[in-house]
């Protein structure tokens, strides 16, 4: 989780994304696949960053 924070990611979102998502993905035959959901990968979808605008006071 503070790796999560440090990479500027709403906490709970990206843990919403990362348990609905890693369970339908094939990481058991393809374990490299697990990189992009590591906190500082590109692929992460917008909802897990961020916004500045109105969460100020999780930074």
């Amino acid at each position: 989780m503070e790796s999560a924070r440090a990479n500027e990611l709403d906490v709970f979102e990206y843990l919403n994304y990362l348990l609905t998502e890693i369970p339908n993905s094939d990481y058991l035959h393809q374990p490299e696949g697990l990189e992009k959901y590591l906190p500082w990968s590109s692929d992460l979808p917008d909802r897990c960053r961020l916004s500045h605008n109105y969460k100020k006071c999780l930074k």
